[in-house]
């Protein structure tokens, strides 16, 4: 059953004796392809109305969450926590980047048409930025080292709430833009974005749901981009 979750700002970090405090200043970021009025309606590129494809952080089973987060840190294999050391460290973007270029290369795309789906691709990665972070903050989900603080984790937790991960909804919006513009690779593109967002839960410092949630956040995403690159003379697919 649901569980009434923790506010990420109002139970400290181990170690801590006051909660964190964060900076919601990247919710408010300028967005390129998702429209925001004053009242914070979303709407797309050709002005409709977004339903987000998010969950309701009341709707979630946060005990079975955390049971989950404890069950994989003690029983994590070298492999897992290789994978959760490579995601979280550097950026991520720039992990996804290098392989939008191995892509790029392999297709024989050319300079021009690269630095184009670069630019489209970037600012496809902005607006799944902005968005996570709205959610996090509109939210304010605990991390679980705040429910748990004898959890060992393999990586440092954030200093940012935790529903939606921005891993997972940056690599799901990357996957369904990559797979579009390199359809013959989206088995693969697939696999590497979901290992970036399950990478979150193997570092011990989100919740699976996190991750599952911010994949379809990031894909609802990616398929707004992939609309507007459909029916603009910017992008379109021979």
């Amino acid at each position: 059953m649901p569980t009434r979750y923790r506010k990420w700002s109002e139970y400290p970090y181990p170690g801590d004796t006051v909660p964190p405090q964060g900076n919601p200043a990247p919710a408010n970021g300028p967005m390129f392809f998702i429209y925001r009025s004053g009242n914070n309606e979303f709407f797309d590129p050709f002005r409709q109305r977004i339903v987000w494809n998010i969950s309701n952080p009341n709707q979630i089973n946060w005990t079975a969450e955390l049971t989950l987060v404890q069950q994989t840190q003690v029983s994590l294999t070298p492999e897992q926590k290789r994978i959760a050391q490579y995601w979280g460290t550097g950026e991520a973007t720039e992990k996804m980047t290098r392989f939008l270029f191995r892509l790029a290369e392999k297709y024989r795309m050319g300079s021009p048409m690269t630095a184009r789906v670069l630019a489209l691709f970037h600012a496809a990665v902005n607006d799944a930025f902005v968005m996570s972070w709205y959610f996090k903050f509109l939210w304010d989900v605990a991390r679980p080292n705040q429910y748990d603080h004898n959890l060992s984790t393999v990586m440092f937790t954030p200093r940012f709430p935790s529903y939606p991960s921005a891993h997972a909804t940056v690599a799901g919006c990357s996957e369904v833009i990559m797979s579009y513009i390199f359809p013959r690779e989206s088995a693969d593109i697939k696999k590497i974005a979901e290992e970036c967002a399950l990478s979150r839960l193997y570092a011990g410092v989100h919740f699976n749901i996190d991750n599952d949630e911010g994949l379809r956040l990031g894909r609802q995403i990616g398929e707004i981009v992939v609309q507007f690159m459909k029916t603009q003379s910017i992008w379109r697919k021979k």
